[in-house]
């Protein structure tokens, strides 16, 4: 039921995001979708580089990654919808738009990867601007208060190569 629900809400994201960018999403393959704790997704970030990560074992700045290169069109490991932030008040944590904005993210850096979009960058961060935006733009439309203060400084600070 879950994979089910997952790949309806995919289906919906990505046309969302056909409406409100310049990108045919239509053909595109679904990632897989991971949830996990958030010290799970600090172990995924931090995989490579252990002795970079926090002592405690949790970045809480890390709601989701997004990996082009894991599984059969790319993975989204994302913390778990009941994890996020006002998940108690819908009857299921996956219609919290705060959840979908975190995963819209995550989905905007797949249909970056797989339009071509990605290659053309000097490097990978150049999409943080476009998700960070988009998601703004999708909390709003929901008429969800956005909890990432000053999005538009977050947005392009993380896109600096």
């Amino acid at each position: 039921m879950v994979n089910a629900t997952m790949d309806l809400l995919i289906n919906s994201l990505l046309v969302w995001i056909q409406l409100h960018t310049e990108y045919d999403t239509r053909s595109l393959p679904h990632p897989q979708v991971i949830m996990m704790t958030p010290k799970e997704l600090t172990s995924e970030l931090y995989a490579d580089a252990p002795a970079l990560a926090p002592a405690n074992g949790i970045d809480h700045r890390i709601n989701a990654l997004y990996a082009f290169e894991t599984g059969e069109s790319g993975t989204i490991f994302i913390k778990h919808p009941t994890l996020v932030e006002d998940s108690d008040r819908f009857a299921s944590p996956l219609d919290n738009p705060k959840f979908r904005e975190i995963l819209l993210h995550e989905l905007i850096h797949h249909v970056q990867w797989h339009t071509g979009e990605a290659q053309q960058w000097q490097c990978p961060k150049q999409g943080e601007t476009e998700a960070y935006l988009l998601g703004a733009k999708y909390l709003e439309q929901h008429d969800t208060a956005d909890p990432l203060y000053d999005r538009w400084f977050w947005a392009n600070s993380y896109a600096i190569c």
